[in-house]
């Protein structure tokens, strides 16, 4: 190799970081007027956060490991972007599922900008191995006086940002030649599973009480008359939890679900307190799961 790939890596840092730094702003810019115009992604329901350029350290360690899984070498410094296309990093907080789906949409389906998407990456719908969740975007920022910067676009909703900061930052970025064992890596994924069930729980509350208070930027309610009648195997829950508008109730498994008290022949104005489940109680229900929510659909009921 003509030069080590330090000083590769210092030479790409001294000759594109303002550059990249111009890109990143770019990205930023282009997000908030995306969202601006929506109701639904209007205030902090979306935040644009302190992006960042990928530490020099981390930029060479990387770039090490990936020429020599594919024994391969570079030999000038604007190959540390071809092969490190994560140097440039936007990130953004969504408070739930349905404003990071909402967002996605926006950006995956604009075409009224100078802006490029080269490659999307959902790790919401496939995780990582690690457990991680989240929507990346590979953006293209064009410049007329020199190449292109490719920026990584994270959208995360709270919940999934959360656990970068308990989980994958220390487990998996320490930042030291320290390991994680199994245990720590399995504990890592559940904790993934517990946040992922939290995150449509919360969407789904956030949809109720928007409903419940009137507000503009509510998703509409469900109707599940309009619901085909499930094939699958009725199964029997547990009921948790109850609450103004519904009832969430977890199977064998512990998967959690959401049950409308207008599937029990009840509605929030005008309840009857004495046909109101207890939590301890079992019903049995079929599941219908949505992209973010997983609603129980009682078949009949135990007293």
């Amino acid at each position: 190799m003509s030069a080590t790939v330090r000083e590769l890596v210092d030479e790409a840092y001294d000759r594109r970081e303002s550059t990249w730094r111009a890109a990143l702003e770019t990205v930023n810019d282009w997000v908030e007027s995306v969202r601006t115009p929506s109701p639904l992604l209007s205030g902090d329901r979306v935040r644009v956060v302190e992006g960042r350029i990928k530490d020099r350290m981390r930029t060479g360690e990387k770039l090490r490991r990936k020429l020599a899984d594919s024994n391969d070498e570079i030999h000038e410094s604007v190959e540390v972007e071809n092969q490190v296309i994560d140097v440039v990093g936007a990130r953004v907080v969504c408070r739930t599922e349905r404003e990071q789906t909402a967002l996605w949409d926006l950006l995956t389906e604009g075409d009224d900008t100078n802006l490029s998407i080269a490659e999307v990456r959902d790790y919401s719908a496939t995780p990582k191995p690690s457990g991680y969740r989240g929507r990346h975007l590979i953006v293209e920022v064009p410049f007329e006086a020199e190449p292109s910067v490719l920026v990584e676009l994270q959208l995360r909703t709270i919940l999934q940002d959360a656990w970068c900061v308990l989980a994958e930052e220390h487990l998996f970025k320490p930042g030291q030649a320290l390991k994680s064992d199994p245990q720590q890596e399995r504990l890592s994924v559940i904790l993934s599973g517990l946040l992922a069930q939290a995150d449509s729980v919360a969407g789904y509350i956030a949809d109720d009480v928007g409903a419940y208070l009137g507000l503009g930027n509510a998703a509409p309610l469900r109707s599940f008359a309009e619901v085909e009648e499930p094939t699958d195997p009725a199964i029997e829950v547990t009921i948790r939890e109850l609450n103004h508008s519904y009832v969430l109730a977890a199977d064998e498994v512990g998967r959690h679900g959401i049950i409308r008290l207008e599937t029990l022949g009840l509605t929030p104005d005008n309840p009857e307190r004495s046909a109101f489940p207890h939590p301890g109680d079992k019903l049995q229900v079929r599941m219908d799961e949505s992209n973010t929510t997983r609603y129980f659909i009682p078949v009949s009921r135990e007293g």
